[in-house]
């Protein structure tokens, strides 16, 4: 593997794991208004956090979607 496919995936990553830190703040500040948590987590709560982290990962696969087509005409544009 050459060294720009691992800084790639290092990149992937990294911004994997930024998604994962923002939804998690997200959802569990939506979710668990004023942050209390149950020691427990309902039905009601774990449908709020799946409904939240879907939302989410939808929302960032359709800004990188748009990003990626940007990117393209951008370079299109270049040659």
């Amino acid at each position: 593997m050459g060294d720009v496919e691992q800084m790639q995936q290092q990149l992937n990553a990294v911004v994997m794991q930024l998604l994962q830190n923002q939804i998690r703040k997200t959802c569990f500040t939506k979710c668990f208004p004023g942050s209390s948590y149950p020691d427990r987590m309902g039905k009601n709560d774990h449908i709020c956090l799946a409904k939240c982290m879907d939302r989410m990962y939808e929302a960032h696969t359709i800004v990188v979607k748009a990003s990626v087509e940007m990117a393209q005409n951008l370079a299109a544009q270049q040659d």
